[in-house]
């Protein structure tokens, strides 16, 4: 196939629209649609060489894989591997492990499938995924799989190839408009949704080898009624004003693309036909014509061409990293300097790499070879994901990392089914003590768990949802299961010989802090026909005395214990001691002195424990204060003795802790 340098200089402004897109997007709102130029030119220039080789019977699915591998592993490799070298002096164990993974599926080319499951290509925590953009790759090298065996059988069973391809495109295109709006991430990353772009370049292809002289024919008819439009009757017709019109468009729609196009649009729906149809024109429009030998044909713009898939590959693994660094606050010459600098590393690959290993005499050798370092890369990546990110590499950090969303309830337990909450129990025999509540009550499951299993507890049953208040009269709106808990504990004290209730739950958050209501859900005291708030000073009092009466009341037919909530707050949040490290990166934080030191609760929370102790103090109800062991004398710490955080998060303890140090409800446990 003849070269043809317009066609780098379309790269040139692919990659040059993403570029600046990823890192300075509020420059370039739409430079993303880069993409879809690159998988048009893809599709076009894949689609013109099988062609031409089944043309000449010397195509060859060996010689076209192999060249594939030469073209794309090399340069991939190397991005990669050096994405697993920043990452172990820079990641985190989870973010580290996640790395692994996109290094797996990104070498097996299914990154964009994996990453369906995660979060979207527009998500804020996108940016801090440094190989998500070889989700692109993926599509390509997909397509790379079907459309030549597809051609290959097509061709062989002599069937209306033209045909096919506009059927495939309509069907891919069809399926982009049905779901864009119902699926939009899978939609954009899913190859179905995507095929029809690459196959617009196929079509393209098809029309140029196999219809020239029609092409050829109506592109002069039009040129003889512009040129009589514009000169005279004796103007000879070349061509040349269709070319130069079809350039000029095909520029202009791709530029008003990426300055009109943003990603709160529908994308791609019907907005990919801008950058398709943008890159068909241009390409179709030819080597003569005037505005692509103006500017894509310029030796610089061709240059860049030239690099624009190394530059691809690194651009925004080097922006990613610096977005973990820096955090979202990085300065505007950071980002410059990054960009240069992948600029520099992309020449640097394309000359010392890709150019060598793609043209060697040695093919065949350098396929296997990139071959099995692509595959060695992709059982690394796996064996990094699957050892957890590695976060013995930073045994503190580790400890960190380690106990985000530490969670074990309701392992041990054995669900009763029938009921809209969750009720899990040690034994469907005959239960003696009922657990009431939420989240904060479940994670007394391990020790619940520990106790039974070494013959020490009696039957237990817990009745709970998370994020339910246990208290009469309150309405959650967003959280339908919350109507039935309540319903489902009466039940469960009919069905079973329940002497001891234990109820627990947030009460830090239900019944002390009217901000509370503005987070996941909504809370409602139900009076009469009227709904008061819990974001209110009236609302807080109408569910604290609709909470003490019922526990009253329960009181005069069991034994009932309350569980005063446990201190809650960012001190003992994880999550929030990572956060405070990524400003300390990329060494990782090693010491933990900032956070192994006492700090004291907040007032709201010790006022709360002390009204319900004192309102409860003249009845039967019996109430326990799991603050003294988390918080003795007033002073709380976030860590226990060897560095370990005994919270999961902002609110809940980890099961470790629990099962070793809250022995407040033994007593109740115990047998009798």
């Amino acid at each position: 196939m003849k070269y043809r340098s317009e066609i780098d200089g379309l790269r040139a402004f692919a990659v040059l629209s993403v570029v600046i897109f990823h890192a300075f997007p509020m420059w370039l709102e739409g430079g993303f649609i880069g993409v879809d130029v690159f998988f048009v030119i893809s599709g076009f220039l894949i689609t013109r060489i099988i062609f031409e080789e089944l043309d000449k019977n010397t195509f060859s699915f060996i010689d076209f894989f192999g060249r594939r591998i030469r073209r794309i592993f090399p340069a991939l490799i190397l991005v990669m591997v050096t994405a697993l070298v920043c990452g172990w002096f820079v990641l985190l164990a989870d973010e580290y492990a996640q790395l692994g993974k996109h290094i797996a599926s990104g070498a097996a080319f299914i990154l964009n499938f994996v990453l369906v499951k995660e979060s979207g290509y527009f998500d804020n925590v996108a940016e801090t995924k440094p190989m998500l953009h070889l989700w692109s790759l993926a599509v390509e090298e997909q397509f790379y799989i079907i459309w030549p065996l597809m051609l290959w059988l097509a061709w062989k069973r002599k069937f209306n190839i033209l045909a096919l391809t506009l059927t495939m495109v309509l069907l891919s295109f069809t399926l982009n408009l049905k779901f864009v709006g119902s699926q939009p991430t899978h939609t954009f990353f899913w190859p179905i949704g995507r095929f029809w772009e690459l196959l617009s370049g196929s079509t393209l292809a098809w029309l140029m080898l196999y219809k020239r002289s029609y092409l050829t024919r109506l592109k002069m008819s039009l040129d003889h009624v512009l040129m009589r439009m514009i000169y005279s009757d004796k103007s000879i017709a070349n061509g040349s004003i269709v070319a130069n019109l079809m350039s000029f468009s095909g520029l202009l729609i791709l530029i008003s693309g990426v300055i009109l196009i943003n990603e709160g649009l529908q994308f791609p729906g019907v907005w990919a036909l801008i950058p398709v149809m943008g890159a068909l024109l241009v390409i179709g429009s030819g080597s003569d014509a005037l505005f692509n030998r103006i500017f894509l044909m310029n030796p610089i713009v061709v240059w860049l061409g030239l690099i624009s898939y190394p530059l691809y590959l690194w651009h925004w693994p080097i922006l990613s990293f610096l977005r973990i660094v820096e955090g979202e606050t990085s300065y505007i010459e950071t980002r410059i300097i990054a960009v240069v600098v992948s600029v520099f590393l992309a020449w640097l690959t394309y000359a010392v790499i890709e150019k060598p290993i793609r043209f060697s005499r040695y093919k065949y050798s350098v396929t296997t070879v990139a071959g099995v370092l692509t595959l060695t890369l992709g059982i690394t990546g796996y064996f990094t994901f699957n050892s957890k990110g590695f976060p013995s590499r930073n045994i503190e950090v580790g400890k960190i990392v380690e106990a985000k969303g530490d969670w074990s309830y309701p392992d041990g337990l054995e669900r009763i089914r029938g009921y809209e909450a969750k009720v899990f129990t040690t034994s469907r025999s005959k239960p003696n003590v009922a657990f009431l509540g939420d989240s904060h009550i479940e994670q007394y499951g391990p020790r619940v768990v520990d106790l039974y299993q070494k013959g020490l507890s009696r039957e237990v049953v817990f009745v709970t949802v998370g994020g339910c208040p246990p208290i009469p009269s309150i309405i959650v709106k967003n959280h339908k299961k919350c109507a039935n808990l309540l319903e489902n504990f009466n039940s469960v004290l009919r069905k079973y010989p329940i002497d001891t209730v234990v109820i627990g739950a947030a009460f830090n958050g239900y019944l002390s802090t009217p901000e509370h209501a503005g987070g996941k859900y909504d809370y409602y005291y139900k009076d009469g026909d009227n709904a008061v708030s819990l974001s209110s000073a009236e609302g807080i009092a109408l569910a604290k005395k609709s909470f003490y009466n019922f526990a009253k009341e329960l009181a005069d037919r069991y034994r009932v214990i309350v569980l005063l909530d446990i201190p809650s707050g960012q001190d003992f949040s994880p999550q929030a001691m990572l956060n405070a490290t990524n400003k300390k990166r990329p060494l990782l934080m090693t010491d933990m002195k900032t956070y192994s030191s006492p700090f004291e609760r907040y007032d709201l929370q010790i006022q709360l424990e002390d009204e319900m102790t004192q309102v409860f103090s003249a009845s039967e109800v019996i109430t326990i204060r799991q603050s003294e062991l988390i918080c003795p004398n007033g002073l709380c710490r976030a860590l226990s003795g060897d560095g370990r955080p005994i919270y999961k998060d902002s609110g809940h303890m980890r099961p470790w802790f629990v099962t070793e140090v809250m022995d407040v409800i033994d007593g109740v446990l115990m047998k009798m």
